[in-house]
């Protein structure tokens, strides 16, 4: 299996703050890959150096084989991301927001997009400054599902979406992404929410990938039932 992320050596500093300590972190593609960790580990910071909103202090990055560096903004047409809370265009209405982003994604699939206004009842007429946390939420799933990424990356997405579309996009979305390619990086607290989704699982602790395993295994590793469990094992 092909490695669609690979990352050596990474270290980030925020003034006497050493939050990643010589990360390393490889992601196979076409799998679902769950980064956990407690708060304060350094989860969102390893994200942000990823998507280049912020650069490292050394390391290295590799995304389909290409050495990226914090200037580079090519690759990322390659890559979705959905943080916690996105930035939209206030001013703009769903469907305006949507043909934007589609500018800038040469694999953008419009069909796709219409598909996923609909399930998730997004009205493309709609302005973005009437919207609820949750419903910006459903419309940054919508960005970024409609470019077609070969890596999805999810930095604690779900937390502001109501049941129903929180676990029709873990039960059913997220494995449609994983069983047709696309390759899923997973970051939570809400580490049970993983358990019917992920593959593989990646424990960030004290600025380091102190774990990176299939899930099955490392259940039989630990005797562990459950994801939580599993994790606890590793971080208490």
């Amino acid at each position: 299996m092909s490695e669609i992320l690979h990352i050596s050596q990474l270290h980030k500093r925020f003034g006497k703050n050493h939050v990643l300590r010589g990360l390393d972190l490889s992601l196979e593609q076409g799998k679902v890959h769950g980064l956990l960790g407690k708060n304060g580990e350094g989860k969102t910071t390893l994200i942000r150096i990823i998507m280049g909103v912020i650069p490292a202090d050394a390391g290295t990055i590799q995304v389909n084989g290409r050495t990226i560096r914090y200037s580079d903004a090519s690759y990322k047409t390659d890559i979705g991301y959905i943080p916690e809370d996105p930035f939209f265009y206030e001013n703009l209405k769903i469907g305006e927001f949507l043909a934007y982003n589609a500018l800038f994604y040469p694999s953008w699939d419009a069909r796709k997009a219409g598909a996923y206004l609909d399930r998730f009842s997004l009205n493309p007429k709609a302005s973005i400054s009437t919207l609820s946390r949750g419903t910006k939420l459903k419309l940054g799933l919508v960005t970024a599902l409609s470019a077609n990424p070969s890596l999805l990356i999810l930095d604690d997405p779900t937390s502001g979406l109501d049941v129903p579309t929180r676990q029709d996009f873990l039960k059913d979305i997220i494995r449609e992404l994983a069983d047709g390619g696309t390759t899923v990086l997973f970051s939570t607290h809400l580490v049970h929410e993983l358990e019917r989704i992920v593959d593989r699982v990646h424990i960030l602790k004290a600025g380091r990938i102190v774990v990176s395993d299939d899930y099955e295994h490392l259940k039989t590793q630990t005797g562990q039932a459950g994801l939580e469990a599993v994790f606890m094992a590793y971080v208490a």
